[in-house]
């Protein structure tokens, strides 16, 4: 148990509201002071002593001992203090303590009263008035327990993310990609080298059908896993185009995932050096084909990006139903989707580019992975 009954508290200058109740310990005291202090953390006497103008109305915190005290007739001292930098750093204190002596290890709480960021005048260290002192050890023990504390939270939360993550994959591969007849706003499916304009629907979670809102929250936490500076309406919007659009053109949604991984990790503005955007990155000819107003929208991006990737899987499947398709087939959509479809013909197969080849690996590795399949 650390003992707090050993120092006491001097303030200065603070307002009345921030002290505490009579009765609180004295590191307590401090603590609270501490906060309410304008304290520039990481400030250090090194830093200071490069820019003493800077800092004028500016909390440091001190730590060292006690190595001399000068009482003033007024109730107040000069305290000298032994640091790890200087040994005879004057301080002044407007109420010396009762137990305050030599030889005492201090965290001292102070504030900078002299200079200002156009005062040249000042040399050195400037004038340093104490607002409050502690016990250093009582002060560095409660910092460690506060570290402790705060990294085993961190492991807590990173083993619970861990286990939401382990159970989103086990839902996505035990959920099977619903299937529904295509609504009059979807994009064409049975011939979709049709080039009208794609017409979309708002982002309205009712619309999803009841197994696709069954998954909703699996998809949605397994991406925002990916990318955790995506927003709250951010992953919304992109699970819902997923699951939504992969639904209404017959696609898996576990493969438009895989593919938004590997073209973006779900970086909302990403964009390559080719030129390709968003999400699923389209190219600017592939934007100006689907008449799409905006390529970085959620919405837009992946239902235009499944609706190409749904075309050229009926071109070398020669079917519109997605079971129809082989796994061979599979990889010759995404070799022209990332390398074209004149370099698939071309070498007939997947092109011999390091890049195409890493990134069909990329994707069906991951979808085996969402798919179950070792």
């Amino acid at each position: 148990m650390l003992l707090f009954g050993v120092f006491a508290l001097v303030s200065v200058s603070l307002p009345v509201q921030a002290q505490e109740p009579a009765g609180s310990s004295p590191t307590a005291q401090y603590l609270s002071l501490r906060r309410a202090s304008p304290l520039v953390w990481g400030l250090t006497l090194e830093k200071l002593r490069q820019a003493p103008g800077t800092y004028k109305g500016k909390a440091i915190e001190i730590e060292g001992t006690i190595v001399g005290i000068s009482p003033s007739n007024d109730g107040g001292a000069l305290i000298i203090l032994k640091t790890t930098v200087t040994n005879g750093l004057m301080l002044k204190m407007s109420l010396l303590p009762r137990w305050l002596q030599t030889g005492a290890e201090v965290r001292a709480l102070c504030m900078v009263v002299q200079g200002n960021s156009e005062d040249a005048t000042v040399v050195g260290l400037p004038e340093m008035e104490i607002l409050a002192v502690a016990s250093a050890l009582d002060i560095r023990s409660l910092e460690t327990r506060w570290k402790e504390e705060q990294a085993q939270l961190a492991a807590q939360r990173a083993a619970a993310e861990q286990q939401r993550q382990k159970q989103a994959k086990a839902t996505i591969q035990a959920a099977p990609p619903q299937r529904t007849t295509l609504s009059s706003r979807s994009m064409p499916v049975a011939s979709p080298s049709t080039k009208k304009k794609i017409v979309l629907g708002p982002p309205r979670y009712e619309d999803l059908s009841a197994g696709a809102r069954a998954v909703f929250p699996a998809y949605r936490g397994y991406i925002k896993n990916h990318n955790k500076r995506l927003s709250e309406g951010q992953a919304d919007q992109i699970t819902y185009a997923i699951l939504r659009y992969s639904e209404e053109m017959d696609m898996d949604p576990r493969l438009i995932v895989a593919t938004v991984i590997a073209e973006s990790d779900f970086k909302v503005q990403d964009r390559s050096r080719a030129g390709a955007m968003g999400l699923i990155q389209l190219m600017p000819d592939e934007v100006e084909r689907l008449k799409l107003t905006n390529p970085y929208d959620p919405i837009q991006n992946l239902a235009g990006g499944i609706f190409l990737l749904k075309e050229r899987l009926n071109k070398y499947s020669k079917s519109s139903t997605y079971t129809d398709a082989t796994i061979e087939q599979l990889i010759l959509t995404l070799a022209s989707y990332n390398a074209g479809e004149g370099a698939v013909k071309k070498f007939g197969g997947v092109p011999p580019y390091r890049e195409t080849q890493g990134y069909v690996k990329k994707i069906i590795k991951i979808y085996k992975e969402l798919c179950g399949i070792s």
